[in-house]
């Protein structure tokens, strides 16, 4: 599931045909595409693969997943646009389960459209604008597309193409963030008290450390605020002292959702070390959550999940993504836990 990254008014079949690539950042194949809609806005907005067989689409499981995904997100919208990528075989019944479903919960279906090879078929009941053979289409026709790039949303090709832009750096710049990163171990070591043999480390984090990452997270941000990159040891340091949960939460409550901060979690969920990924891929997931960006979010916690199977802050959000949590819910969290941090001694 993915939330609006706009309010993008949709007066037309073509309006919906052209815009849903650019509200789910990569162009869909073989899926079922709902956008919910309350007073012309779009609150969220659902893509599930299609089942492969024609019997799938029409069988018990199938409809169980759809009223699941209704359920989902049915409260507090008034209307959903339905299109379905594919053959007709298959997109037709997953429309009509979707179409049932959506009723059964109190919405009505504005649009229901097919689209395939170029061609978009109306599907809904009485329909007698689009003819039998489809209507060809071509995006740029639409306004929409426009308005979308301006306002900072822009289709892929698929969904490898959004993972992509998670993925580690290779060749000489994961060399230096190799170099950074130990260098950044030691510098942490360094402020740490050390243990004799036998004894366990202390509870409570000395709050030279936790000053010094807040002071990098703090930094950050303001260098992404001013459009700068950080250099590798900044990164490496980064990095290293979000392991440490108070710090992390630090940057976990001064996420906004902004380009410039989901700019800086994903640079640094790319250059982070394999096994120190979880906490800066999953600050991304979070701001690309709040900016509207559900498909980056998605594979941001794939990521974040990959390195740490047990991440709690992943494994939350994925179930706050799998809940179509509204993202101005999520905001209005992020802003009483940044209040919070302020408020502590």
């Amino acid at each position: 599931m993915t939330p609006p990254k706009a309010r993008l008014r949709i007066t037309s079949d073509l309006d919906l045909v052209a815009l849903v690539p650019y509200v789910l950042r990569y162009h869909p194949q073989e899926s079922m595409v709902a956008l919910v809609v309350d007073d012309d806005r779009l609150t969220v907005t659902t893509r599930s693969d299609l089942p492969p067989t024609a019997e799938e689409c029409a069988g018990p499981d199938y409809r169980r997943a759809v009223r699941t995904v209704i359920a989902q997100i049915a409260e507090d919208a008034s209307m959903a646009l339905l299109v379905g990528y594919g053959p007709a075989d298959r997109v037709e019944p997953a429309t009509a389960l979707y179409t049932d479903a959506l009723t059964a919960a109190g919405l009505l279906v504005g649009r229901a459209l097919r689209v395939n090879d170029g061609r978009f078929y109306c599907l809904k009941a009485g329909c007698t604008q689009c003819p039998a053979e489809g209507t060809p289409y071509d995006p740029a026709a639409s306004p929409l597309p426009a308005a979308a790039t301006y306002q900072g949303m822009v289709a892929l090709p698929d969904r490898d193409a959004v993972a992509n832009l998670v993925a580690p750096v290779t060749g000489p710049a994961r060399a230096r963030m190799t170099v950074a990163s130990q260098a950044a171990q030691d510098r942490l070591t360094a402020l740490l008290p050390s243990l004799a043999p036998g004894q366990t480390a202390p509870l409570i984090m000395p709050a030279a450390v936790l000053t010094a990452g807040y002071a990098a997270v703090d930094a950050a941000l303001q260098a992404a605020a001013d459009g700068r990159t950080l250099s590798d040891d900044d990164a490496a340091w980064l990095i290293k002292v979000l392991t440490i949960m108070r710090i992390r939460d630090h940057a976990w409550a001064a996420c906004d959702g902004s380009p410039t901060q989901r700019e800086l979690w994903a640079d640094l969920t790319r250059r982070a070390e394999p096994h120190l990924t979880a906490a800066p891929a999953s600050l991304l997931a979070l701001t690309a959550y709040l900016g509207g960006d559900g498909p980056l979010a998605r594979v941001a916690l794939d990521c974040a999940l990959r390195a740490d199977p047990s991440y709690r802050m992943a494994r939350l959000l994925t179930s706050t993504l799998d809940a179509a949590v509204p993202p101005d819910v999520l905001r209005q969290i992020n802003a009483a836990a940044h209040q919070s941090q302020r408020n502590e001694p």
